[in-house]
Order: C-alpha cells, then structure tokens, then sequence
C-alpha cells in the first residue's frame, strides 16, 4: 500500500474519534445509540425522484437496485479504461475503504440522523446531516464542488434510512459507491 493510500484509509478511521463521545453519552443518558441499526423495511415507499415525493413510488429494495445500477453504469467506462490490472492493484484498498464507510455510516445515518430527527424531524434532519456529510468530505481533502455532489448524495442515503427504518440499504449503496470509485481511480 502506499502511502497516499494509507493516509486515506487513516483518515478514514479516525472517524473511530467521533464515534467515542457519542457512545459515551448514549451510555450516559440512557439514549438509543442509534434506531436505525435493525432490519430495513425493504417494501416501504420511496418516492423518485425526491424521497418524500416524485412523479413515482417504488419499494426500498426496487429503489436502491436501480441506485446500484447507475453507479455501476456511471463509473464502468472508468472502470474499463483502468483495466484488470488497476483493479487487481487496488483491490485491498477498495475493501478496507468500504469497510470503513460503515463507520461513516454509523455516525451520519445512524447516530445523527437518529438524534436530528427527534429534535427536528426526519426531513430537516436529513438535510441537517447531508450538509455535513458533505462538508466532512472538505476536511478530508475534496473540492467544494465534490463536497456539494455529496451532500446531495447524503439526502439520498438520509431518506433511504428514514424509508427503510435502517441504515442497512445506506450502507450497501455507500460501500458500492466507494468501491467504485476506487476501482474507477477517483480515490
């Protein structure tokens, strides 16, 4: 692994510091540490093209089946232009960046978007936690206009968590999309 590699994946994990004081003060005030942890609700309705609402309902599972898609079909030129060899060096990255996205995920869906949304309500709490998903990635290193892209990205895995009741179907998605992204030569 090299080291711009390792620096990405330590910056990754020091989301593990974030994690810390919100288990703490769950533990302390006797809170849920997140209600999203459980099975998604896989035939709530999601509307398309914004969550609440759309010119179409279909099912979580339809919904994030047809997410998935896109990205694949998004990123595969990028995918085919770095070719077999690419991928089989950055493989291990590609996993170790997935699995950490959990974290990610644990923190903005989960532990955020949970409290947000008992003070807020869902919709305010999804584009409260969208907006610093977004703005998150700036401290990591990526431009504004990335930043903006992602928390557009954040209201989508915000309202596919309060639609499934989980963040499970967010996880999915947001560990195929960085793995993708890996494997395109974007990370």
């Amino acid at each position: 692994m090299n080291p711009k590699e390792l620096h990405i994946i330590l910056n990754r994990l020091s989301l593990i510091f974030i994690m810390i004081p919100l288990i703490t003060l769950s533990l302390i005030y006797k809170i849920p540490f997140m209600r999203y942890w459980k099975k998604p609700q896989w035939n709530e309705l999601i509307g398309i093209p914004f969550i609440w609402s759309g010119f179409r309902q279909s099912k979580v599972k339809y919904f994030l089946l047809i997410a998935l898609t896109i990205n694949l079909f998004a990123f595969m030129p990028f995918i085919i232009r770095n070719g077999w060899t690419y991928i089989h060096e950055v493989w291990l990255l590609a996993i170790i960046l997935s699995i950490t996205n959990v974290i990610e995920e644990m923190i903005w869906r989960g532990t955020l978007l949970s409290r947000f949304s008992e003070q807020l309500g869902d919709k305010w709490a999804v584009i409260v936690t969208s907006l610093g998903f977004g703005l998150q990635h700036y401290s990591l290193g990526f431009s504004w206009g990335v930043c903006i892209a992602y928390s557009l990205g954040g209201l989508f895995f915000g309202g596919i968590t309060i639609k499934s009741k989980s963040i499970v179907p967010t996880v999915i998605w947001h560990m195929s999309i960085n793995a993708l992204m890996v494997f395109s030569g974007l990370i």
